[in-house]
C-alpha cells in the first residue's frame, strides 16, 4: 500500500460530498476525458502550471530560473511559450505574485491525515469526515486506501467519489475502509459513454455491481450534460439501472461552468464553450423521470 501520492487540493468545511461537514482531499489523476469536466486540473497525473497573467508584476525572476527558456521578455513584454514548460515549478517558487502556481504535490498519507485531523471537532459535532475525491481517485488506489485506513482508525467516516473506470482490483483495495461511495453514472449508451468521455461503459457498470454485491453504500450521482444525457429518455434508464441493483437514491447534478477559467490557466481551450445551462424546466423533467424509477431524487450535490 503506496504511502504517498500526487494531491491537488484539499478542501476543507464541505457541505455536500457525504453526511455532515467534510473535508475532501483531491487526487490527480483520470482515465476519462470529459469535456465538461469542472477539474481539468486532475486529468492528468503529474503536477501542473497555472497562469495567471493579470497577477504577474512583471518581476521577470521567472525568466532567471526556468530551465527551459519557457518565459521570455522582449520591450518590456513578458511571454510565456507553455509547450517548452517542464511543469517542474521552479518559477512559482519565486513568483510573489502568486501568477504562477503549481497545482499537484506529492504527499504522503500521514500527512494528508494531520491535515485533515485540523478539523476533528467539526466532524465530531456534525457526523462529517473525509471524501476522496480527484480527478479519479480510485486511479491512485494504493495511496487512496492509505490514507482512507488511517482515516477509520481516527474513527472518521469515509466517502469516495468514483467514475468507477478502474480495474476491479483497484476498486477492492479502498473497500475496507470505504463507507460511502459517491458513485458517477453519466450514460448507459456504451458509444455514446466513449464519444463524449473517450471510453465505454461497460468497466464502469460491472464495478457499480461490484460494490452492490459487496454490500457498500452507495449513491448513484447523474452529472446533467447538455447535449449528452439532458433527456428523460437518458436520465431515465440510468435511474431504472439503479434501481434494479436496489440502490434507493438519485444525485442529479445540474452542470455548471464554474471550472471553464481553469483551462485558460492551462492553456487548454474549453471545449464546451457557450454551451448554455439547463433550465429549471428542463431538470424538473429530469427529476420527474428519475423518480419514475421509484427512487428518491435529490438535486444538487
Amino acid at each position: 500500500m503506496s504511502e504517498e501520492g500526487v494531491v491537488f487540493d484539499i478542501q476543507r468545511f464541505s457541505l455536500h460530498d457525504g453526511q455532515g461537514i467534510r473535508t475532501l482531499v483531491f487526487l490527480k489523476g483520470c482515465d476519462l476525458r470529459c469535456p465538461w469536466c469542472s477539474n481539468p486540473e486532475s486529468q492528468h497525473f503529474k503536477p501542473e502550471l497555472f497562469f495567471h497573467p493579470e497577477r504577474c508584476i512583471g518581476c521577470k525572476n521567472c525568466i532567471d530560473v526556468c530551465p527551459n527558456g519557457a518565459i521570455t521578455c522582449e520591450d518590456g513584454q513578458l511571454s510565456f511559450e507553455r509547450g517548452l514548460c517542464g511543469n517542474c515549478g521552479t518559477c512559482s517558487h519565486v513568483c510573489y505574485a502568486e501568477a504562477r502556481l503549481i497545482r499537484g504535490h506529492q504527499m504522503s498519507a500521514e500527512s494528508v491525515i494531520e491535515e485533515v485531523w485540523k478539523d476533528e471537532a467539526f466532524y465530531r459535532k456534525s457526523g462529517g469526515g473525509v471524501t476522496m475525491g480527484g480527478g479519479e481517485p480510485l486511479a491512485q488506489a494504493d495511496f487512496a486506501a492509505a490514507v482512507l485506513k488511517k482515516c477509520k482508525e481516527k474513527g472518521l467516516h469515509t466517502a469516495v467519489e468514483t467514475a468507477g473506470h478502474v480495474p476491479l482490483p483497484q476498486m477492492e483495495k479502498v473497500l475496507p475502509y470505504t463507507d460511502l461511495f459517491l458513485y458517477d453514472v453519466k450514460h448507459m449508451d456504451p458509444q455514446k459513454h466513449r464519444e463524449n468521455t473517450g471510453m465505454d461503459n461497460k468497466l464502469i457498470l460491472a464495478n457499480l455491481r461490484m460494490l452492490i454485491q459487496a454490500k457498500k453504500r452507495v449513491l448513484v450521482c447523474v452529472p446533467l450534460i447538455p447535449g449528452f444525457n439532458d433527456t428523460p429518455a437518458e436520465v431515465g434508464a440510468i435511474a431504472r439501472f439503479a434501481a434494479s441493483l436496489g440502490i434507493q437514491q438519485i444525485n442529479l447534478l445540474p452542470y455548471h461552468r464554474f471550472g471553464e477559467g481553469k483551462y485558460r490557466l492551462l492553456g487548454r481551450p474549453y471545449q464546451f464553450q457557450g454551451r448554455k445551462n439547463l433550465s429549471q424546466k428542463e431538470i424538473r423533467a429530469l427529476e420527474k423521470a428519475a423518480a419514475g424509477a421509484g427512487l428518491k431524487v435529490k438535486v444538487g450535490g
